[in-house]
């Protein structure tokens, strides 16, 4: 199979044709290949993926929601295609590979450490149950709460709004964003952090404040 057999439909979503691969081996390695030719700039895009005849296994799914994580796209459907039928089936993905992520109005909940190299946007707010380590990238357009540490990199207000903010049990970020600011500890400082912290826009200026519990 080529790069070309992943495109964008006039939605703006990705389409990749994975239903000719013979492993679940092969699957994973042409879906990266496929997601690396789009280059960058493309955080949030939904991607369908056609697999055939193939059935996939939970696991399976999360691996395949992992690869897109690392590219900065996100898993919309899934699709069995059958080719003497010439039927197609959605696999339900919210029951398979989303459960641990309900979404709310404007607002997703993670319920997962995020690991280096993965990306998470989302127009409004996120919620992580779990860490952002470092090399992870998280970016909203909202607010930010991290039921955790934070050790990566973390956007709020992503498209201008200076009101957001970020929070995090424990905030020891690479690099904190909050509207068009941005703020970042010193090289070779070490932070030792007790309790919440919230980071926020005030005189122009991204500062960390303690929250009491």
């Amino acid at each position: 199979m080529s790069i070309q057999q992943a495109f964008k439909n006039k939605e703006g979503e990705v389409i990749v044709d994975l239903k000719s691969v013979a492993t679940f081996y092969e699957l994973k390695d042409n879906l990266a290949n496929r997601l690396e030719a789009f280059g960058e700039g493309h955080i949030g895009t939904q991607v369908i993926i056609n697999i055939g005849n193939r059935r996939l296994t939970h696991r399976q799914l999360r691996e395949i929601e992992d690869i897109l994580l690392n590219y900065g796209f996100h898993l919309k459907d899934i699709i069995n295609s059958n080719e003497e039928t010439k039927k197609e089936e959605r696999v339900n993905i919210e029951e398979n590979i989303f459960d641990e992520i309900p979404y709310y109005e404007n607002t997703i909940l993670i319920n997962r450490h995020l690991r280096s190299g993965q990306k998470f946007f989302n127009e409004g707010n996120i919620v992580i149950l779990g860490d952002i380590n470092p090399g992870a990238e998280v970016i909203a357009g909202g607010n930010i709460l991290v039921m955790g540490s934070l050790r990566g990199m973390a956007h709020a207000g992503c498209f201008g709004d200076e009101t957001a903010v970020i929070t995090a049990y424990r905030l020891s970020p690479t690099q904190l964003r909050i509207a068009n600011h941005i703020t970042r500890p010193p090289d070779g400082e070490k932070i030792i952090v007790d309790n919440p912290e919230r980071a926020r826009i005030k005189s122009g200026k991204v500062v960390i404040e303690k929250l009491k519990i």
